[in-house]
């Protein structure tokens, strides 16, 4: 039996866990609160649901920091997208520069170094460097790196579900059990 491909629907951080995550990433924010024992967002202290994935505080329980394993998850997570986005923009700007240089040898051999035809491919390159690298980094860099970050981020966060589960990873701080990965298309 082949092994199933992940889903690659599944919103494995909250939109307020992300942005927590981000903070406290940029030193913004401590690793303290709140957080759901099931997915990990951050909660109200009075609050006895998750207001994201609606599990019961009394079943799920809470967490006082976010596990490091999480927060290791979201920089790798942001370091792929970013490594992509970043690949895609340097091609755009590689390009530019070739046609650049396409521009600057038919001026020099075609044209007899043609100050107008020179200027033009500068100016190209200048305009065309910064329009090239945001369609390639900034468009279709940012669509391929999001998905590509994203599936290794939900094979990366089953293999933490898997090893939570098995009790290999933190628990909540109120005795409740310890948690496990959101459903899919939990909201």
């Amino acid at each position: 039996m082949s092994e199933r491909p992940p889903q690659t629907d599944i919103p494995v951080f909250s939109p307020r866990l992300d942005e927590v995550l981000g903070m406290m990433i940029a030193g913004e924010a401590p690793n303290a609160g709140r957080f759901c024992g099931y997915c990990y967002t951050p909660m109200s202290k009075t609050a006895d649901s998750c207001p994201y994935c609606k599990h019961d505080v009394s079943t799920t329980g809470t967490l006082e920091k976010l596990p490091p394993e999480v927060i290791a998850l979201y920089r790798r997570w942001r370091k792929r997208e970013s490594l992509v986005v970043n690949s895609f923009a340097f091609g755009g700007l590689f390009l530019a520069v070739l046609i650049f240089i396409g521009l600057v040898a038919y001026a020099v051999y075609r044209m007899e170094a043609s100050l107008w035809m020179l200027s033009f491919a500068t100016l190209f390159m200048l305009v065309g460097g910064r329009v090239f690298a945001g369609i390639f980094g900034g468009w279709i860099g940012d669509n391929v790196g999001y998905e590509y970050a994203h599936k290794k981020l939900v094979l990366e966060w089953q293999e933490f579900d898997q090893l939570r589960s098995s009790g290999g990873a933190p628990s909540s701080t109120d005795g409740a059990p310890s948690a496990t990965a959101p459903a899919a298309g939990a909201q």
